[in-house]
């Protein structure tokens, strides 16, 4: 379980770039889990301020992503990312 939590920190310290990018474009990013069969679940949550047009497309995002994950973590089989942006209107 030791492990476990330390592959967690990891991951978060690598997505601390990315998360300086998203976060002057008003987003949140955190990891929620990382499962036993390799997947990393991310939360990439927009606060009131967010510029939703800055958000690059889903199939980028989650390249970069994975790109910052896959040095710290081998066994990764892939990024699945819940986002939380707010209705319009």
């Amino acid at each position: 379980m030791g492990e476990a939590q330390t592959v967690l920190e990891r991951i978060d310290r690598a997505l601390d770039e990315v998360r300086v990018g998203l976060a002057a474009d008003g987003f949140a990013l955190r990891v929620q889990q990382v499962t036993e069969d390799g997947w990393v679940d991310l939360v990439l949550e927009a606060t009131p301020e967010a510029c939703l047009e800055c958000l690059v497309g889903d199939e980028v995002l989650r390249a970069m992503l994975q790109q910052c994950i896959a040095p710290v973590y081998p066994a990764l089989q892939g990024v699945r990312l819940e986002k939380r942006i707010p209705e319009e209107g």
